[in-house]
């Protein structure tokens, strides 16, 4: 099949564009002719070929980002839900964002439009959400991808955490979202350092006008426990293969907490779902943190890769969007 998937093209700088990648990829392995779609850009990405051409020949087309230039084209299109609905739904409702990211309202826009056919989401838990503006059954789940050739075990180790690399070392890389922050999962790390006075804490993805957040992490490290501390950054293969825990506020399987996994990191998040780490039931008991923070750095690493390879496999991925694509073909 020929499936032309629209994503803004965004190397190592969002989410949403690299489990996209990853899907092409896979696709492309498992015999296909997918594709990214931004008129933007002109060139491949790690395996995903790019291009910015027409739509007649395409079977199919996946709307990743949102964009509408393949109105009226006459094919199916399917809608991959990147985001938490909450999150969405936060984003659209504050006037400092609302006219950037209006993502609530196109959900339920594209639900009225008949050349949208299916609507994904990687994750069961937002089924009934997404339900209620898109109507019952027509929201599928399908796993969420990740790259095991690229985040992998194999590769440096020994990343020093710009010179304060404690002899536990503790990472956060999870973004600071509307709907959810690492808050509690931070202090949570306090309590366990508070034993564990060799610990150190570090903390990537943060803005810089994150004022509050300033005057936490400085406390921390008057107290010793503070370690590197840096906004977007390349490279978090050789963070989570030199980390001991990545600590998550998440309870759904977030790029963090794949990628972290195929690296062969332990994880800690929250909730009851299985997302093959530990789990902390209560996000604000931070007696719970620390004890199963405490757990995650004494069990072997081998478990979290082997899970990643079970649950997060982008050939899984496109294995399950391929069987959706054959059916709206078809229709």
């Amino acid at each position: 099949m020929k499936l032309a998937h629209l994503a803004i093209v965004t190397p190592h700088a969002t989410g949403l564009y690299e489990s996209a990648r990853e899907i092409v990829v896979a696709e492309n392995k498992l015999g296909h002719n997918a594709f990214i779609l931004d008129p933007t850009v002109r060139r491949s990405d790690r395996g995903a070929p790019i291009g910015n051409g027409a739509l007649d020949h395409t079977d199919v087309v996946v709307s990743h980002s949102g964009l509408n230039y393949y109105d009226g084209c006459g094919k199916p299109v399917i809608y991959c839900l990147h985001g938490r609905p909450e999150s969405s739904f936060l984003l659209e409702m504050r006037p400092e964002t609302r006219k950037k990211h209006p993502v609530y309202s196109m959900v339920a826009k594209a639900a009225t439009d008949a050349q949208y056919k299916r609507f994904i989401t990687f994750w069961p838990e937002t089924v009934s959400y997404w339900e209620l503006l898109l109507g019952k059954g027509r929201v599928d789940v399908v796993p969420a991808p990740v790259d095991l050739e690229e985040w992998t075990p194999d590769g440096p180790s020994g990343y020093q955490f710009g010179g304060k690399r404690g002899a536990i070392n503790v990472v956060i890389t999870d973004l600071w979202r509307e709907d959810k922050t690492p808050y509690h999962a931070i202090h949570g790390f306090v309590r366990f350092a508070e034993d564990h006075p060799e610990a150190r804490l570090h903390v990537y993805g943060i803005r810089s006008d994150n004022q509050p957040l300033k005057v936490l992490l400085a406390a921390m490290e008057r107290r010793g426990m503070l370690g590197e501390v840096k906004g977007m950054v390349r490279g978090l293969a050789n963070v989570y293969r030199a980390a001991d825990v990545l600590i998550s506020p998440q309870r759904l399987a977030t790029r963090a907490i794949r990628e972290a996994m195929a690296c062969g990191c332990n994880v800690v998040h929250v909730g009851t779902s299985d997302l093959g780490g530990l789990r902390v039931v209560d996000p604000e008991d931070l007696e719970e943190w620390g004890r199963v923070i405490g757990t995650a750095t004494e069990v072997s690493r081998d478990g979290s890769r082997a899970m990643a390879e079970k649950l997060y496999d982008s050939k899984l991925t496109a294995e399950a969007m391929l069987k959706l694509y054959e059916e709206v073909a078809n229709a």
